[in-house]
């Protein structure tokens, strides 16, 4: 695809602005790793709660001090009925079993105070993050699935309010923290990680734009802003 011509922000910024989010207000980040959304929301006077299942991203989140981080999953939220202004699903929803992600929007819903929205942001699988990353996880068909799921989510009592895509960007700062990150999502990533490292480390070279900053990586996503119907 091209996607030289779409808007470049961050993810947290664009869904700040989606959601017009204010000071006060309470987040719930679903899938939240190792918190670093929770921590941004924090720090701008809202109400973060973050909800993480990995055991790697959840001590790492709370070893960071993030807030209210829980142990928990989105098709069955840790978080009390009616008491969410806003919902979040940051490149997660794939993450959740496609006969489950139904689920997690209703959970979503059940959370939300009346007038609350939803925001899910997916990579899409192209881009040179994905020309990386697809050497040892091919997510095309669970990305796949969730836009399914999206463009169906009547099914969840829930409507789309504005949807479109941007180009986010991410950074390492080499090769191994490339590889950390992948693990750390799902280690069940590490053996294959073994054995195809060479691999990414050349695909890392070849696609990644070396900055002051960091090696960094432009991902184009999707994203779906969700209310009741």
């Amino acid at each position: 695809m091209d996607y030289t011509q779409l808007e470049k922000i961050g993810t947290y910024d664009h869904a700040m602005r989606a959601l017009n989010l204010q000071p006060g207000q309470t987040v719930v980040d679903v899938g939240c790793g190792t918190g670093g959304f929770v921590r941004w929301l924090a720090a701008r006077h809202l109400t973060p709660i973050g909800v993480e299942c990995g055991e790697v991203m959840l001590a790492e989140a709370q070893r960071l001090n993030s807030g209210d981080v829980r142990e928990g999953v989105g098709q069955d939220l840790p978080v009390t009925d009616d008491s969410a202004d806003a919902v979040m699903f940051l490149a997660s929803l794939h993450h959740i079993p496609a006969d489950e992600m139904i689920a997690s929007l209703r959970e979503a819903v059940r959370v939300l105070r009346p007038g609350g929205q939803i925001y899910v942001s997916e990579p899409i699988a192209d881009g040179p993050t994905y020309a990386v990353g697809r050497l040892v996880d091919d997510e095309a068909e669970v990305r796949a699935q969730a836009q399914a799921v999206l463009s169906d989510c009547a099914q969840a009592g829930l409507q789309i309010a504005a949807e479109g895509r941007y180009l986010d960007e991410y950074v390492y700062s080499d090769v191994n923290a490339f590889g950390k990150a992948m693990v750390g999502i799902d280690p069940e990533r590490a053996a294959i990680y073994e054995q195809v490292k060479d691999a990414v480390a050349e695909a890392f070279e070849a696609n990644g734009r070396k900055t002051d900053y960091g090696v960094a990586f432009d991902q184009p996503k999707q994203y779906h802003l969700l209310t009741a119907l």
